[in-house]
């Protein structure tokens, strides 16, 4: 048997004579490897500026008709709040307002990706509020109230110092709460959450470190309980004395305002809020007690997701509804016999749309339904997110096979299909020109008609089933109420509750199939319940009268005439989807007085109430000014201190400068790394689609040496320093795919590795053993130090090739271009479906002799599998291939490259690993009285990799005996992850394994890092 290694892998081992081993940035690093999605700049915007008394009110062009409405709203928000904290803000206030949604997806103040669910934020940094306005004017009026609350809490407790806002940390519930408090902005559907968890007993206490929506609504309930218990004065005495409690300690504020320990309070909160709701509970009850709910677990047990929206099939055998059951929103149907779920419609879906457009799961709750049956049973419709807007999405729900996609004309923010009686058009809810209406696509032609064109916000579609008319449901004076319209072109409204009933909300219609009765959601009892009119007698009965909520009812025909109603409900914290019989009603109906009702046939409304600010502002054209982009001023300060992936100390400094908007940032990072300071200042425009950007850098990196006579590594001098300055161009193809490429020049100082040959009579035996040992070489069984010597010699011959560091220097320009693709779905422990790749090359000229200095190819490619919920396999293959009269060595091995062998110790021109992961959990918490360790997850792996170097080096996969691996190396092992104060800590250990035999020990290393 000859040794394992010939040639090709001696020549790697030779480095150990050279007693090198790299310690340089991440391999992924040293190619400009980024991942990520895209944030799409679909748009240009061109900004104004209006200086209003309090505000300074960034708009563009296409919505400067709402200025006067949204600085009226601003005004009266400010003046509201001023008297009601007894606080007034000095300088103006920036306000930047979007006309949309998906406009305001678009900002660059935030980076990173902005869903449906984030209505609006306020950052302390320069006091900038950010918000969409296509709202009702109400919700608008308390979306500025909340964010502005925020500024107040800036100047207030904060002193509009960012270093106190950090010292005092107040929790979450605190912050949005108070805002909540101040904006009214709790309607039926917040207090839902509230009166769930009050009549559940899942209250925390005011010490607790309360998370998610629910803050919000926790928050606002403890405001309101101080208000009503010690009065509006307690309530600022409350907000002072946290702003002197340092490190968020809201017991200590608790005890100093109102002279009683946080237990006390707590004890008396739970009391007030138990008063409000259980004597509700009392008197109405849960989902379950009227209905019976739909399972989309096996064996019929409560689903661990989300369920919302349901729509029934003509046939009443079939619901169609979304779920997050597996982990991404999915349009499922259930079998409405069993209520068991039958087919995933939309698995896999993901790669083709960014999400689904389904309320209170991708979005807020709006109005309406998202899923709509076509009249013969064959089609879903539901709006898709794929790129800059909402497309009509149409279903073959047989197949599951995307029959069309549809994008409306000029309109943005979709919601809620609604197919016509016929199957020709589909109606739904949009906006275009700064106002919500009615429109209706003819799926022939795909032309798109409105139907309503007013100021009014109009939502929630439905034909009746004639096909005569249309009931919608329009904010007027302030509430939702339903109206019917006429399709004969006049779009005149007809009333369908009079306005004695005018301080409740009515929405979610749906006709019965003989167009007799119309169901429908309405608060007007406190709660969403589900509710139906007879439209010949004017009787409204009630069929649920949950203390949480019951909404968006669907009618289940059956070919008895017996319906039945299948709604959304939230109970425990989690919406499902409940059917219930509406002949034999679990509790008796409540049935409301026919005076109270206006019949269809009455008179169309020519005028609606509109909502009235308390402040009315003129707009002053002498008070406006371009903006301009360049006034940069300090946006972030951050820095850390620890172990690097590589296991070495590593300090950083990053500061962050930024323009008002965002859209042009500086981007200044500093490193030491052991004695060596690195620096990288990046300029990035991000005003249009494709971006440039300028980067100046000096990055060092070194080598770690073995000292043969103990063994150890020790910190070497420096092995490369590149100086240089780049351009480059970014273009997103959309939002998972952009193209790159840069042009740079740089200043290069190399330890260059080449090959010199060296008399084996001039190598000592220990030279050899040492050869032999560090890489692992198999010997034939029974080999003597004697026979070593014969076996380099028949390998080799005489003279042996040794590689050699030798120091270089120079200067080149150099191109870059590359495709990247991120289409990975995370979670809080990792990424967990999806794929993501870098296929890049960069090239450049030799200045001082003829052809190529140093060129590079090389891709990087994972792949990430769903076993369950939380278990996933991970799947990476990275390869690269370097050329050129000086090519600059690719370096790898060790950490999650290639485990159980020295750091960076596979070293050549041509290199490749291939990672196979198994993930999986183990703990999710683990307490201590000091620190407690989060999300412990297990990991199997197996490693293959291989490096040479292509001009004095052969290389084989396979040993040329069949016999297991030849050049190749790899390792197999298992491993465990940790987070703690926000660092993610790994241990893994792992043998090296020739796919024949193990060769090794158990190796075991620790770092701190991201897993791939």
């Amino acid at each position: 048997m000859t040794l394992r290694s010939t040639i090709g892998g001696f020549a790697a081992a030779c480095a150990a004579l050279a007693l090198v081993l790299t310690s340089a940035a991440p391999a992924e690093a040293q190619f400009g490897t980024r991942f990520g999605k895209n944030k799409v700049r679909y748009k240009d915007f061109d900004w104004t500026i209006y200086h209003s008394p309090h505000f300074d009110v960034y708009f563009y062009e296409e919505e400067a008709h709402l200025l006067q409405k949204v600085v009226s709203f601003a005004e009266s928000a400010y003046d509201q709040l001023s008297q009601e904290l007894d606080f007034k803000i000095e300088d103006p206030i920036p306000l930047i307002f979007y006309q949309t949604h998906s406009d305001f997806e678009q900002n660059n103040i935030i980076l990173n990706f902005i869903p449906e669910g984030l209505g609006a934020f306020a950052t302390p940094v320069r006091n900038r509020m950010v918000l969409p306005v296509d709202l009702t004017d109400p919700e608008l009026m308390a979306l500025i109230l909340h964010e502005l609350t925020h500024v107040f809490q800036y100047e207030m407790i904060f002193g509009g110092n960012l270093g106190k806002g950090v010292a005092a940390r107040p929790p979450l519930w605190f912050m949005e709460g108070m805002a909540s408090y101040f904006a009214r902005d709790e309607g039926a559907r917040e207090k839902m959450f509230l009166r769930d968890a009050v009549v559940n007993d899942l209250l925390p206490s005011v010490q607790d470190n309360v998370g998610g929506f629910f803050a919000y609504r926790y928050g606002n309930a403890v405001f309101e309980f101080i208000e009503e218990r010690w009065g509006k004065e307690s309530v600022r005495d409350f907000i002072i004395e946290t702003r002197n409690t340092l490190g968020g300690r809201v017991g200590r504020a608790v005890q100093r305002t109102f002279a009683m320990t946080p237990e006390d309070f707590d004890a008396e909160f739970r009391r007030w809020l138990r008063r409000r709701y259980l004597r509700e509970l009392v008197e109405t009850g849960e989902p379950g007690d009227f209905g019976r709910p739909y399972r989309a677990e096996p064996g019929g047990r409560r689903s661990r997701g989300t369920e919302t929206s349901p729509v029934a099939s003509p046939s009443g055998d079939l619901v169609a509804a979304f779920t997050n059951q597996e982990g991404q929103v999915d349009v499922v149907l259930f079998d409405n016999n069993s209520r068991t779920l039958l087919k995933n419609l939309t698995k896999g879906f993901g790669s083709d749309f960014q999400y689904l457009v389904a309320q209170e799961q991708t979005l807020g709750r709006k109005m309406g339904r998202d899923l709509a049956f076509s009249p013969d049973g064959n089609l879903l419709a539901f709006f898709a997110r794929k790129e800059g807007g909402r497309h009509l999405v149409l279903m073959n729900v047989l197949s599951g096979r995307v029959e069309r996609v549809i994008s409306p004309e000029n309109v943005e923010q979709q919601l809620a299909p609604a197919f016509s009686p016929d199957g020709r058009k589909v109606a739904f809810a949009a906006h275009r020109g700064g106002n919500f209406d009615i429109f209706e696509i003819d799926l022939d032609t795909g032309a798109t008609t409105q139907i309503t064109d007013d100021e009014i916000f109009d939502g929630a579609p439905t034909y009746s089933p004639d096909g005569e008319s249309m009931v919608i449901t329009s904010v007027v004076g302030g509430y939702a109420k339903l109206f019917q319209i006429r399709r004969d072109g006049t779009g005149e409204r007809f009333p369908l509750r009079t306005s004695e009933l005018s301080k409740s909300n009515e929405t979610d219609p749906v006709f019965s199939p003989d167009g007799k009765t119309l169901y429908f959601t309405s608060d007007g009892t406190g709660a969403n319940n589900i509710f139906s009119l007879d439209l010949e007698s004017g009787k409204v009965q009630q069929h649920t009268n949950a203390v949480t909520g019951c909404f968006q009812p669907a009618v289940l025909p059956s070919p008895t005439g017996e319906e039945r109603l299948v709604y959304t409900a939230f109970w425990k914290g989690n919406f499902d989807i409940f059917q219930t019989d509406l002949d034999d009603p679990i509790t008796e109906p409540i049935v409301i007085t026919e005076e109270q009702i206006a019949g269809v046939e009455s008179e169309p409304v020519a005028d609606v109430a509109r909502f009235e600010p308390a402040i009315e502002v003129s707009v002053d054209d002498a008070n406006m000014e371009r903006y301009g982009g360049f006034n940069f001023f300090i946006d972030d300060v951050g820095g850390a201190a620890g172990v690097s992936d590589d296991q070495t100390f590593i300090a950083v400094a990053q500061i962050t400068f930024s323009d008002f908007l965002g859209d042009r940032r500086i981007f200044a990072s500093f490193q030491s790394i052991e004695s060596f300071q690195n620096f990288d200042v990046v300029y990035v425009d991000l005003t249009r689609r494709l971006r440039w950007q300028g980067h100046l850098y000096d990055n060092r990196d070194f080598f770690l040496v073995r000292d043969p006579s103990t063994g150890f590594f020790d910190r070497g001098r420096q092995a490369i320093s590149i100086t240089g300055a780049s351009a480059s161009l970014v273009y997103p193809l959309n939002v998972s795919q952009r193209i790159e490429a840069g042009l740079s020049y740089n200043l290069r100082e190399l330890d260059f590795v080449s090959q010199i040959g060296v008399p084996l009579e001039n190598l000592s035996d220990q030279d050899l053993l040492n050869i032999v040992e560090e890489f692992n070489l198999v010997l034939p069984p029974g080999t003597e130090i004697e026979d070593l010597r014969d076996l380099f010699r028949a390998a080799f011959g005489d003279i042996v090739p040794i590689t050699v560091i030798e120091p270089r220097d120079d200067d080149y320009p150099e191109v870059r271009a590359a495709f990247v693709g991120d289409s990975a779905t995370f979670a809080p422990f990792g990424a967990v479906t999806g794929r993501r790749y870098n296929l890049g090359a960069s090239w450049a000229p030799d200045t001082e002799e003829s052809g190529t200095l140093t060129s590079a190819v090389y891709m990087d490619f994972r792949q990430y599998v769903p076993l369950t919920k939380r278990t996933n396999l991970a799947i990476r293959a990275w390869g690269t291939a370097r050329d050129g009269n000086f090519a600059t060595p690719v370096y790898f091995g060790g950490l999650d490259t290639v485990r159980g062998f020295p750091f960076r110790s596979l070293v050549g021109d041509r290199g490749f690993y291939t990672n196979f992961e198994l993930r999986f959990p183990l703990v999710d918490l683990l307490a201590t009285p000091i620190f407690a360790f989060q999300g412990i997850r297990g990991v199997v792996f197996l490693d293959v990799a291989g490096a040479w170097f292509n001009d004095f080096q052969s290389f084989r996969f396979w040993d040329e005996t069949g016999d297991g691996l030849g050049d190749a190396v790899s390792s197999y092992g298992y491993g465990v992850s940790a987070r703690l104060l926000g660092l993610e800590f790994n241990w893994d250990f792992a043998k090296r394994w020739d796919f024949d035999r193990t060769l090794s020990g158990l190796e075991t290393s620790f770092w701190i890092g991201s897993r791939f």
